[in-house]
């Protein structure tokens, strides 16, 4: 029985890579297959390593389209349902993101085959897994970022957790780029077994040492508070309509009243879909049928008259308001990059209040009795750098978000397993309040402690209790892999020009 190989069945290959790109976003939420991710990597790079420099970069490119299409193509709902239902539109722009996105993983079929035979297993490990965290890096940050299905965020409730405070999540990535490298190459150089093996063993006996001597760099107050996230469930066709306005106001005017003795009420993302000072008196008499003592935190649209400047922001109401204003804004969603080029393109898409400004990167908290509230609106809570914990003062983490841009999908669930990630490197309590879901109260381990459950109608309760102090992590951020990545690349490049002078 003739069995196929890689080397001379190609439909074969790009099968197996289809597979390899399919299986990848399934270690991730909601269905947390986590063993997937080694699986889809060992395939990837099992298959490079069989190929020749060109094969490679094709295989890659399709690779991570497939990563991309099966894990976030969801984003084609919020362009299709909410900016004009135009079908072409919104493929084309969806099918343009993916494509993008993808070709930054090319890189990696370029240096991961068998023309670098010539380096030492440590190193072709080191470099690879270097590359990968790098695109891992600029996905993040390449036309304002998409710090989706990183790696390392497939692996939260794992024996990679210690990692998390430490060194962040690029760095878990690395982890497991690296295992996986080793026991790739196993399979294709059986000469240097021997090698991979003390590799795998070396990383195995680093992350038992950690686990052994896993710490807690935060202290948490013994003053708990108590809380009300309420989850209205709107959905985003509804939200938006004048005529349901009132409707909108009703209903979290009267959940907020049946909580009205809480030390914390928190409202979603744009609750009322309206400028705030349009609406002060609404919240100034909701405020005095509140117990004193009560804070509201209410997502809003805000104004600022003198800059003429409309923000997505955070209001925190008791005596009185505090705002903090959105930083990171999403692309096309909030606003339009390049408006000169793309500018007939958003206003043919015509999504709703996607003319905002981003806040200053100065208003990072707010003073919630006697300690900090740092806010975090919508996917902000997947740049950790916009978190500014505190050595000497309480604080608590709140990300507030409406998911209801992304219909039923894997969007709110990947979601809220990055605020997973955020509580694990700060090492703090995080409450989520999102729309339609899922809201959930988080522990600095990065548990979910309770939640509601997506497109359910309710309001969570629950006890929290704020935090002080900094991880190292918080405290030097991505620098350290980053330099350490840049290192690994540079001194092997240049052994590599060395030897070839």
């Amino acid at each position: 029985m003739h069995i196929p190989t890689l080397q001379n069945n190609i439909f074969f290959k790009y099968s197996l890579i289809i597979f390899a790109g399919i299986i990848f976003p399934y270690a991730f939420a909601p269905y947390d297959f986590k063993l997937l991710a080694y699986l889809s990597l060992l395939i990837y790079f099992y298959t490079l390593l069989k190929s020749k420099p060109q094969e490679g970069m094709k295989l890659s490119f399709i690779y991570g389209f497939f990563i991309l299409l099966f894990g976030v193509s969801w984003v084609f709902n919020s362009i299709y349902n909410f900016g004009g239902q135009n079908l072409y539109i919104s493929l084309f722009l969806t099918f343009l993101f993916l494509f993008i996105f993808a070709l930054t993983f090319i890189p990696t079929g370029i240096f991961i085959n068998n023309t670098y035979l010539s380096y030492s297993i440590h190193s072709r490990v080191l470099i690879g897994a270097s590359i990968w965290i790098f695109l891992e890096w600029l996905r993040s940050n390449l036309f304002g970022g998409f710090p989706w299905l990183l790696l390392g965020y497939s692996q939260t409730g794992t024996y990679l957790d210690a990692i998390f405070p430490l060194l962040g999540t690029y760095f878990v990535s690395f982890t497991v780029v690296s295992l996986m490298l080793y026991t790739a190459l196993i399979f294709f150089n059986k000469h240097r077994i021997r090698k991979c093996f003390i590799g795998i063993t070396t990383i195995i006996v680093a992350l038992f040492i950690i686990n052994i001597f896993d710490k807690s760099w935060t202290t948490h107050s013994i003053q708990s508070i108590n809380f009300s996230i309420i989850q209205a469930n709107i959905k985003q066709e509804v939200k938006f309509s004048q005529n349901n306005i009132m409707a909108i106001k009703r209903k979290f005017s009267s959940s907020t009243l049946q909580r009205k003795n809480k030390d914390l009420v928190i409202w979603p993302e744009t609750a009322i879909p309206t400028l705030y000072h349009n609406d002060k008196n609404f919240f100034a008499e909701l405020m005095r049928n509140m117990d004193e003592g009560t804070s509201v935190l209410s997502g809003v649209f805000r104004l600022d008259k003198n800059k003429r400047k409309y923000f997505n922001s955070l209001v925190l109401l008791n005596k009185d308001p505090q705002f903090y204003d959105k930083r990171h804004l999403v692309p096309f969603g909030e606003y339009t990059p390049f408006p000169s080029f793309f500018g007939l393109l958003a206003k043919k898409l015509n999504i709703p209040m996607s003319n905002l400004s981003a806040g200053s990167r100065k208003n990072s908290a707010l003073q919630f009795k006697k300690s900090h509230i740092y806010p975090l609106i919508c996917y902000e809570v997947a740049y950790p750098h916009l978190i500014d914990t505190n050595y000497d003062s309480f604080g608590l983490i709140i990300n507030i978000s409406n998911d209801a841009w992304f219909g039923d999908s894997f969007a709110p669930y990947q979601h809220l397993q990055i605020a997973q990630v955020r509580a694990l490197e700060t090492q703090y309590y995080i409450l989520r309040a999102a729309n339609t879901g899922v809201s959930a109260l988080i522990n600095p381990n990065g548990k979910i402690l309770d939640k509601l459950e997506f497109e359910v109608e309710g309001i969570l309760d629950g006890q929290v209790f704020s935090s002080k102090g900094r991880t190292p992590y918080m405290d030097f951020g991505d620098y350290p892999i980053l330099m350490l990545i840049f290192l690994f690349m540079f001194l092997v490049f240049k052994n590599r020009l060395e030897s070839n002078g």
